[in-house]
Formats: C-alpha cells, structure tokens, sequence
C-alpha cells in the first residue's frame, strides 16, 4: 500500500532538481521556502483512495485499494522516457528546425498532460463534489447491488459508487476519452529559453477554458513547463506549419510566464517550485 501518493510525478519534479538532487519549494500560504527531495513535495496520504464508509475488517480500510495509485504508477515510465527525449531534442542546437515528436510521441504527450490535470487534489475536490451521489442511487441497478451487497456484507454501496466514479474520471473518461483527445487536437509549440529559467507549481499546468459542443468545458491554451529550459505550448493560435516546433523565446517572456502561477489560486497553485532559490525570489517579487 503507497502512503504517499504523489499528484505532480517524481519524475517531472526532477527535471527541476539542482545539483544536490532537491529543489526549492516556495509556499504561499506561508510565505516560506523549503530546500527537498521530489519525494517529499507534492504529495498526500492515501489521496486516491476512497474509505469504506463502515468499515470492516475483511475488507481492508479502502475500496479496491492503490488500484489508482498502481494505474498512475504504471504509466509513469513511459512519460518520462518521452520527456526525457524531448529535453534532449529541444536542448541539441543542431534541432532547432527539427519535428520534435512522432504521432505516437504526440498521443503520448496528450496524455500526459491529461494526467497532470486530473490527478491534483484541486481536481479531485471538484469531482467529489460534482458527483451526484442520491441521484445515482435511484438507479434501479445499482439499488439491486446494493441490496445485494447488504445481504453478502460487503460494504456500504455510498463507497463503492465513490470509488467507481473516482477510477473513471481519473483512468478512462476524462483522462481517455475526452481531455487527452482535445489536447491532442490543438497545435502546440515547445518554447526554449535562452536564460531565466522556466518555474513549476504543484498544479503545473497553466490553462484557459472554452465552451465545447461535444465534451463541455475544455482547455483552448495550455502552458507546461517540462525541464528549466523548456516547456509546451497548447494553444490553437499556433499555426500548423510552426507545430510540434521549437521556438526560442527571451527572458522577459519567460518571467512573464512564470509569474501566471501567482495569478492562480492559491488553494490550486499553493506550492511553487523551481531549481534554485533566485528564480522563485525574482517571481515574486517581480524582478527581471
């Protein structure tokens, strides 16, 4: 059973490590900076697992229990073998004009960008409050379950719909079937910086919204950054002929970028992280 479980990647947060294999963390809330290992930042105990409301004993304390956890786990080493040759691309000065990503790096890609969003506490508290749980339980189906869970002892159906909702939104539906194919549509760019250094947050992915007919409220701009010196850029604006490109960008466009996360929510963007302790310090206070 994982304790601590991870809603931004390990292997994303070290992209951003410093010689010393730690990173500079920078509350908010708090107003205080902490020098850690990518394992002890951006996590929460237990934080997929949905507890049996009546708890017992032979069914352990949690529904269906690191089953998310795993899933999340399982997918990790193919994202970071791709961004791992993403950053060796970008970071090659003889790749400058150079495609970056095949079409399955790019469905890849689309993918795991879709994980960065759903798999954050911020997400995961709108999706347990959106869930209409008395509604769902005036389905004929699942009042014959629950009576025959009740009369097996297996549990109270309250958790089980919890825990069904939890997987589908954050392993199949969102992440599968609708949020990962709508990035997947949009043109994007990698941006390269040719100083200051790109900064992350414990929600790293900085996004617009638009009004889709077919899925809803989807992203039309995403920005992310994947390393220091690198990020992507999702955006619909980017013409076809410029996607899937490099395209270097200054200083004073990089600490622009970087200072987004401070006009986020602080509750979705509490922790902001960066390889060394200056790069937080000129964000907030706004220096070049």
């Amino acid at each position: 059973m994982t304790k601590k479980q991870h809603y931004v990647p390990q292997f994303y947060l070290r992209n951003f490590t410093s010689d010393d294999n730690k990173l500079w963390v920078y509350d908010r809330v708090k107003g205080e900076y902490y020098f850690q290992a990518p394992k002890e930042v951006c996590y929460e105990k237990y934080l997929y697992e949905t507890p049996w409301k009546e708890e017992d004993p032979k069914l352990g304390k949690f529904v269906l229990e690191n089953q998310i956890e795993d899933y999340f786990a399982g997918r990790e080493g193919e994202y970071s073998l791709l961004l791992k040759r993403i950053v060796d691309i970008c970071r090659n000065p003889q790749n400058r004009n150079a495609l970056i990503c095949g079409h399955k790096e790019k469905e890849l890609l689309a993918s795991f960008v879709a994980n960065i969003f759903v798999r954050n506490p911020w997400s995961l508290k709108r999706l347990e409050s959106g869930l209409p749980l008395e509604e769902l339980k005036m389905n004929d189906e699942i009042q014959a379950i629950e009576q025959i869970i009740q009369i097996m002892g297996l549990g109270d159906i309250d958790s089980l719909v919890k825990a069904a909702d939890k997987k589908v939104w954050l392993t199949e539906e969102f992440n599968g079937s609708r949020l990962a194919p709508r990035i997947l549509e949009m043109n994007y760019a990698f941006l390269v910086s040719d100083g200051e250094p790109f900064i992350t947050s414990s929600f790293p992915a900085i996004y617009s919204l638009c009004d889709t007919e077919e899925r809803g409220l989807m992203p039309n701009n995403i920005y992310l950054p994947i390393h220091p010196q690198i990020a992507v850029l999702y955006n619909e604006a980017i013409p076809k002929t410029k996607s899937n490109r490099l395209k270097i960008i200054d200083g004073e466009m990089v600490h622009e970028l970087n200072g987004k996360y401070l006009k986020n929510d602080v509750d979705q963007m509490r922790f902001l992280i960066a390889k060394d302790r200056e790069s937080l310090r000129s964000v907030i206070k706004g220096i070049l």
